[in-house]
């Protein structure tokens, strides 16, 4: 009786043997331009080159500049260079993106050059030469716990194992948990691409902590752009981003210094010209700095974050100071509530689903760690709410009383607490000098926003996540009216809801508010 294993070692030295590339091993760029003539531009050649030298790589790019192309090659390569590798790759949900997008390139290379996968089985999101080495894809299930996304990227190992995540400012950070336990032997590699719209989630945090190099590529650099010229058909044109400068910039004004929301024309581009989408000629661009007024022009041209202009609702450097008088009271005081005050609960409720229950207790400036809870029905969740609620001092709690939490107020009044419905899309009680508010929800944050802003005394705790939906919104200022972005725009940016945000935000709801609440 034949030994499946032994059979499988064979299959597998007989191709190993059939695809020696190993002169390659240390020469990526020169595979792909050589055995699949492919032209590279010299920023994507660094990103190339950055994968083969670090154990993680971050791709901050502009849009249509060749990432999800070159990415496909880089898998390519180190699959057809290495014989004993394995290739993971996986893409923000839905599973289209990774269908659509990433295997749309690495299909497109199988099908150019068939003899050099004629020994491998191919099927549905992936390629295998055995059962020891192949390049293949992994879906990341929408739904289903933080657990199981994890556990799908976990226990992974090969001599030469890759990962390639693309969209992946959108990807869990559980899945970089599991990549990370799989990457401690071996020659393990991370290459992760991104359009940089928000600074949250694991990859801004990789970023911010020098965890990995990180490959800026611009739409400045490219060489369409450059020249002017089609050099590489389908990648971004010089057209367009001529009408984004003048659609999503401004030259700056005689008396204005530049700042971090500016940057300066490349001289390839003065005089350049473009029509807008609707065929209006804009006039030659003129040398010099210029104002981004669009947060859009920063991700999808320059390839980096939006900077926190005059429209941004709170300060970094707030949230910073914050965070350092947390710091410091613990260490003298522990994780115990300033003397003689009492604490104001809030409580944002939710269902299942991949939102989470979290309970925000404030106690004047200083705010404890956050409770977060998830998986329970509601019932079980208010549950949870009450008995939190009993064991601090409280003076009340006020939840959100719109959707699946209005019935979470009279319920925990029921059972001892002294709880109230804030309707955050109410009409609000208060008004500043710079106008009225729109609805409650931007009352409320409004005044997290003036806590920091003002309170020297404010501390918030160690909570990556808070921080990360604090920084998010921007605000506007539309009719007399101020409006904080909608909460819809807050979920995109986070891919997920700014949950936490939202229980401190209702802390700041005091009795001036319990005229918009539900006592029913």
């Amino acid at each position: 009786m034949a030994n499946p294993l032994a059979e499988d070692l064979r299959q597998y030295l007989k191709v190993k043997k059939a695809e020696d590339f190993s002169r390659y091993r240390d020469k990526p760029v020169e595979f792909i331009e050589e055995k699949r003539g492919v032209v590279l531009t010299d920023d994507i050649k660094r990103m190339v080159n950055s994968v083969w030298k670090y154990p993680i790589t971050i791709a901050m790019t502009a849009n249509a500049v060749g990432k999800t192309h070159a990415s496909g090659h880089v898998g390519d390569c180190w699959y057809m260079v290495f014989p004993d590798s394995q290739v993971y790759t996986a893409a923000a949900p839905p599973e289209s993106n990774l269908r659509r997008l990433l295997w749309g390139e690495i299909g497109s290379i199988v099908e150019k050059y068939p003899n050099f996968y004629k020994n491998h089985d191919i099927t549905s999101l992936n390629i295998s030469r055995s059962s020891l080495s192949f390049f293949t894809g992994v879906t990341i299930p929408s739904s289903g716990t933080e657990a199981t996304r994890e556990a799908k990227f976990s226990g992974k190992h090969a001599p030469h194992l890759l990962f390639i995540i693309d969209e992946g400012d959108a990807v869990p950070d559980e899945v970089y948990r599991g990549i990370e336990s799989c990457m401690s032997g071996g020659h393990a590699r991370l290459l992760v691409m991104f359009n940089p719209r928000a600074e949250q989630g694991e990859v801004y945090r990789m970023i911010r902590d020098r965890r990995a190099n990180v490959v800026q590529i611009s739409a400045f650099t490219h060489p369409n752009v450059v020249t002017g010229d089609d050099v590489i058909p389908g990648a971004v044109t010089r057209e367009t981003t001529v009408r984004r400068i003048n659609e999503w910039s401004r030259p700056l004004a005689d008396d204005e210094q530049p700042e971090a929301d500016c940057f300066e024309l490349p001289d390839f581009l003065e005089g350049a010209v473009a029509k807008s989408l609707a065929g209006v000629d804009y006039p030659p661009l003129q040398p010099g700095w210029r104002k981004i007024t669009e947060p859009s022009f920063s991700y999808m041209v320059l390839g980096r974050y939006p900077a926190q202009g005059s429209t941004k609702l709170i300060n970094r450097t707030w949230v910073e100071a914050a965070r350092t008088k947390w710091d410091v009271y613990v260490a003298e005081k522990g994780e115990i509530p300033p003397a003689y005050t009492s604490g104001v609960m809030g409580l944002d409720i939710a269902e299942f689903g991949s939102d989470f229950c979290v309970a925000c207790f404030r106690y004047g400036s200083f705010v404890e760690r956050l409770v977060a809870w998830g998986g329970m029905d509601l019932a079980a969740s208010i549950d949870r709410a009450v008995s939190e609620y009993h064991t601090r001092e409280v003076l009340r709690v006020n939840t959100d009383a719109t959707g699946v939490g209005a019935g979470a107020a009279p319920q925990m009044s029921r059972q001892g607490c002294s709880a109230n419905g804030i309707k955050v899309a109410s009409k609000p009680t208060e008004t500043t000098d710079l106008g009225e508010f729109r609805i409650l929800r931007d009352q409320l944050w409004w005044a997290v926003r003036e806590w920091l802003r003002t309170d020297p005394g404010a501390m918030l705790p160690p909570d990556e996540l808070l921080i990360e939906e604090l920084l998010v919104p921007d605000y506007k200022v539309d009719g007399g009216k101020i409006q904080i972005m909608k909460k819809d725009t807050m979920r995109e940016l986070l891919r997920r809801s700014p949950d936490r945000a939202d229980a401190l935000c209702l802390t700041f709801a005091s009795a001036g508010f319990f005229q918009n609440c539900d006592f029913s």
